[in-house]
């Protein structure tokens, strides 16, 4: 008798459901998949969840059906992540202020919740590309669970990122490896879901369903990001308004009702003056050090188009 017949495919230990071969994790999905969903549901252990889940994305999640991903899948397991997600950002704030490089407990405790975040994300951004290859439109129904969650995670992530300063203090050295893993693994995700987004299908003759109303969660989500990373990564900042903006023009007809207008014109008229005051700011050092061909003369440019980008932005928009 096989070995992988020896034991019920329900009963096999997750270390050894990552190294099945395709076809067999392809045959015996319908058998493990529910334990596998189970475990997760049942099991507070950050490490394990983000086990369970990577296992899932890498092993099972391609021979799904891909229009039932969201019953199957999504909406079954990415509360839970979320909020597993939550409790560790929870717990690195908690315990930062024991942080020392002579504390070793507590440095090595820090740096495995860090270590399991970016695994997270990193299986978020798995699910995500998973549907990006697989679909080449998509209707937002169908994976409902998927963006909100995703969203959350990165915004979490740029907060907690943004805080690292004044949360880690004079000890941000101790774990700033992993902050910028952190920052980028976020970084990489939120352009995966952007794409995947930017292929969202919807029908301009209906009037009220769950994807106008998940679209419009989903812009104002990314502009709560644009606040939170405006001073992290000017780049990123942009093209993230022009994605707002690209997605708002692009579905208006049926979102132009639902969408707080008000705050994206106030957003873009904030970013303006912030980046305006700026290059003022900016101009009157390069007056007085007498030179344009320094650093702040690279930065009065960089800032300069970034405040005609703000501009040509708030015209486009209204």
């Amino acid at each position: 008798m096989s070995q992988e017949r020896a034991v019920p495919a329900s009963a096999v230990p997750l270390e050894e459901l990552s190294s099945w071969p395709e076809e067999l994790c392809r045959r015996e999905l319908p058998s493990v998949l529910p334990r596998l969903l189970s475990l997760s549901q049942h099991s507070d252990s950050w490490i394990e969840h983000v086990q369970i889940l990577k296992i899932i994305v890498e092993m099972f999640l391609p021979h799904m059906n891909h229009l039932t991903l969201e019953q199957t899948f999504f909406s079954q397991v990415l509360p839970k992540t979320v909020k597993l997600f939550d409790d560790m950002v929870y717990e690195l704030t908690s315990q930062a202020r024991g942080l020392s490089s002579q504390n070793l407990e507590i440095q090595t405790t820090l740096r495995n919740i860090l270590q399991t975040m970016v695994q997270l994300l990193g299986a978020l951004t798995g699910c995500v590309q998973h549907v990006c290859a697989t679909q080449e439109s998509i209707i937002l129904e169908n994976i409902q669970s998927l963006p909100s969650s995703v969203l959350h995670v990165i915004k979490s992530t740029f907060v907690h990122c943004k805080n690292s300063e004044s949360v880690y203090s004079g000890r941000l050295h101790l774990v700033s490896d992993l902050l910028q893993a952190l920052f980028k693994e976020a970084y990489s995700l939120q352009k995966q879901l952007m794409e995947l987004l930017d292929m969202v299908c919807m029908d301009p003759s209906v009037d009220e369903n769950d994807d106008i109303l998940n679209m419009v969660i989903v812009i104002h989500s990314l502009l709560d990001i644009c606040s939170v990373i405006s001073s992290m990564d000017h780049a990123f900042h942009a093209n993230t308004w022009k994605f707002i903006i690209k997605q708002s023009l692009k579905h208006q007809s049926i979102i132009k009702s639902q969408l707080k207008h008000k705050d994206i014109i106030t957003s873009l008229c904030e970013d303006i003056l912030f980046s305006f005051h700026s290059c003022l700011h900016l101009a009157e050092q390069m007056t007085q050090s007498d030179a344009q061909d320094n650093a702040d003369y690279r930065l009065f440019q960089k800032t300069l188009k970034l405040c005609r980008f703000f501009a040509n932005s708030l015209l486009h928009y209204t």
